[in-house]
């Protein structure tokens, strides 16, 4: 028993906004099938047909003109006064991967910026004999406070450079006075 394809019903101008997100360059490829996928459905071609012409899987066919039904149906039962424009911005949303996919983080936010904060302190607060975090000792110290089960000195690296943690003040104003002493002597 085969099933019905959810039907679309594009108006001219809808249509039109379309072909022209198709046809920019900026636009990425995969972008761009999904966009046939929901024009050649609008014409009220079934999947099977839009897989083969397209060379796609029928599967994938069947799911982004499922998605972009449903986006538009809830965009046009929304009050006219309160819906997003029809744009290029909402039409790329739409076509959008879902969230949930790929890999899961490992560390939450939270867990990260109590990472930060450690490496903002000084070993010597957490009874290390040494003046400077290494990213080593960082990964040692997070999970010795029960930041983290395990971490790699390599993803502290990682966090850190996200962060952007700047360094302190004093060691700014030393090279900005080195630069200012260079410019006096003419080096």
């Amino acid at each position: 028993m085969s099933r019905t394809a959810v039907e679309i019903i594009l108006e001219t101008p809808e249509r039109e906004l379309l072909q022209k997100i198709h046809n920019k360059r900026s636009v990425p490829e995969f972008m761009k099938q999904r966009i046939q996928v929901v024009l050649a459905a609008a014409t009220g071609m079934q999947n099977k047909i839009i897989a083969v012409q397209y060379d796609l899987e029928v599967h994938f066919v069947g799911m982004w003109r499922n998605r972009f039904a449903e986006h538009y149906r809830s965009w046009c039962q929304t009050d006219e006064t309160l819906r997003p424009t029809w744009n290029e911005n909402l039409i790329l949303t739409w076509l959008r991967d879902a969230k949930g996919r790929g890999r899961k983080e490992d560390f939450t936010p939270d867990k990260r910026t109590k990472i930060a904060a450690i490496s903002l302190e000084s070993p010597e607060q957490s009874g290390l004999p040494v003046t400077h975090w290494t990213p080593e000792l960082l990964a040692k110290e997070a999970v010795r406070r029960g930041v983290v089960e395990t971490i790699s000195a390599s993803t502290v690296s990682r966090i850190l450079k996200k962060r952007f943690i700047a360094a302190p003040e004093p060691l700014l104003a030393q090279r900005e006075n080195r630069r200012s002493r260079a410019v006096r002597t003419g080096s």
